[in-house]
């Protein structure tokens, strides 16, 4: 169970709507797609019994694992299902591909051109084989029809400038040379497909990596190949490939790449790394608490950028890309079976955690991405025929339904602490003991009718105590009636599954406002509370 500590702190929310901090990136909402498991072949594209190279975690039961009927895809031969959700429900902006660990061997050129042409090859990321009838053509179809916006990863592994350069021609070019000729050969269509993202490289400081490279040789190499970069395409986005955040490699990264690139990116997933897992009681506060850590390593790398800026006397801001989080035991989701977690309800609270960060650091967090979309540790599972939502499906669905367009504003928590044993464990003794309520505030106006209303994510993180806590917001009147969406459920280990696909679920509600709000033991709440009309503050 969770221990806590100054139990005689009384639990407050203060909000302040007219000290803004930043207005929220809809980017914070995007995805990932990379060439593992069953996150392509599978997910996007269409079930068949030969479709893995390894043992998928029991999809569906076996007796119905079949190929994908052709009424459950779209007319260019996508899953309808699953795009249906990401497109409708979540409305992911923008999505990241094809890795990841699988870009540092990948060879673009294998995966144009007539399909029944392409070469199969070993993929050496997670030890299986590419069959390439995903390439660059079919993923920017998948995200028009989709209305995503795309965004690559460049091979910085076994890749050369040469080839990079030559992708980004195939991609963008509108000239009449040889790959953007080879683009309108392959699609039929004249227009260019428009990539503004790019990604220089994918975890380089990795050992796992192939091609992993020291921070300075990483450095004066991404360096180059941005220069070289923007000739082709002088318009595109660099992302360059920093560490966690708070590391050796991003400070080396930083300093040398700072006038050449926009946004820096860290990766962080919580519930992962080694532990005594025989103390199962533990695992509660190891999950749930763990989002702190990438509030730190925000802040930190924040300091970095801003000191790399002030060193080259860079006026333009960059920002930070967090294209991979998430929630991920890598003791369950492993290589073998296609990195396929079956999440709970505590995975779905520290879920809340993570976007609740995201939103408190507006000013520096411009993009987001899970990891991953479908299937690979990811908010959805699909079958052959059907697909169902995992318990953190919900917090992204409430986040991007009702924090998204809104302006990040400062709050202040009081709450009890939690001292018991947080992963990573540097959480309490580096930023200091965890709050058990967490919690990030919008104030947004409806484009149509200007009406205003503030939107406050609220997450107990306690296992066992819930909290009546006065909610003041300062400086405005408050209407009398708040809408309520709340995630809660008995068992912090409840699951969604096949047969049980709401056993998790939003129940929503409309009460009277009084100033107060009981949270329930480990919940999660996002009140949407009206607003009497004044000006919107203006965000300095």
């Amino acid at each position: 169970m969770a221990e806590t500590r100054d139990e005689e702190v009384s639990p407050a929310i203060d909000v302040f709507p007219s000290s803004t901090i930043a207005p929220v990136s809809p980017n914070i909402f995007s995805g990932f797609l990379e060439h593992l498991g069953r996150c392509i072949y599978g997910g996007i594209l269409p079930s068949t019994r030969t479709t893995f190279p390894y043992t998928p975690r029991k999809p569906c039961p076996e007796d119905q694992f079949t190929s994908t009927p052709e009424s459950l895809l779209t007319p260019e031969g996508f899953r309808a299902d699953v795009l249906k959700v990401l497109r409708d429900e979540l409305r992911v902006p923008l999505v990241r591909w094809p890795g990841g660990n699988f870009v540092s061997s990948y060879n673009w050129k294998d995966g144009i051109g007539p399909q029944e042409e392409r070469k199969r090859r070993p993929e050496l990321a997670w030890n299986g084989e590419e069959s390439n009838q995903f390439g660059t053509d079919e993923f920017i179809t998948w995200c028009r029809v989709a209305k995503i916006e795309p965004y690559i990863v460049l091979n910085m592994g076994t890749g050369t400038l040469e080839d990079a350069l030559h992708w980004i021609e195939y991609c963008n070019g509108t000239g009449d040379t040889y790959y953007a000729n080879l683009r309108r050969k392959n699609t039929g269509r004249d227009e260019p497909h428009g990539v503004k993202y790019w990604g220089l490289g994918n975890e380089v400081w990795g050992k796992w990596q192939v091609g992993q490279q020291t921070a300075s040789a990483y450095a004066t190499k991404a360096r180059q190949w941005a220069h070289a970069i923007r000739l082709v395409d002088p318009n595109v986005i660099l992302i360059g490939c920093g560490e966690t955040g708070i590391n050796h490699w991003d400070g080396v990264v930083l300093d040398e790449l700072i006038d050449k690139v926009e946004m820096h990116s860290i990766h962080l997933y919580t519930g992962f790394g080694p532990r005594d897992r025989s103390q199962t009681e533990r695992e509660y506060g190891r999950t749930v608490y763990g989002a702190d850590a990438a509030d730190y390593s925000i802040e930190v790398c924040k300091g970095l950028i801003n000191k790399a800026r002030f060193a080259k006397n860079v006026s333009k801001p960059v920002k930070l890309a967090f294209d991979e989080y998430g929630v991920w035991d890598e003791t369950v989701g492993t290589p073998e079976n296609g990195l396929e977690q079956f999440y709970n309800f505590a995975d779905a609270l520290a879920m809340a955690s993570w976007l609740n960060v995201f939103i408190r650091q507006a000013d520096i967090v411009d993009i987001a991405c899970i990891a991953q979309s479908v299937n690979v540790i990811s908010p959805l599972i699909t079958s052959p025929t059907g697909l169902f939502r995992q318990t953190i499906y919900w917090p992204l669905y409430l986040f991007s339904r009702y924090m998204r367009g809104g302006i990040s504003v400062h709050l202040s928590v009081a709450s009890p602490k939690f001292c018991g044993e947080t992963l990573p464990q540097w959480i309490s003794s580096v930023k200091g003991f965890p709050s058990d309520l967490d919690a990030s505030a919008v104030l947004y106006t409806d484009p149509q009718t200007k009406a205003r209303s503030l939107r406050v994510a609220v997450v107990n993180r306690s296992e066992t105590q819930s909290y009546n806590v006065p909610l003041r917001v300062a400086f405005e009147t408050v209407a009398s009636e708040v809408e309520v969406h709340e995630l809660w459920h008995a068992d912090v280990k409840a699951r969604n599954g096949w047969g049980k696909e709401h056993e998790v679920s939003v129940k929503t509600k409309r009460e009277n406002w009084t100033g107060r709000w009981s949270f329930r033991e480990h919940s999660f709440t996002l009140l949407v509370l009206g607003l009497w009309s004044t000006p919107t503050p203006t965000v300095v």
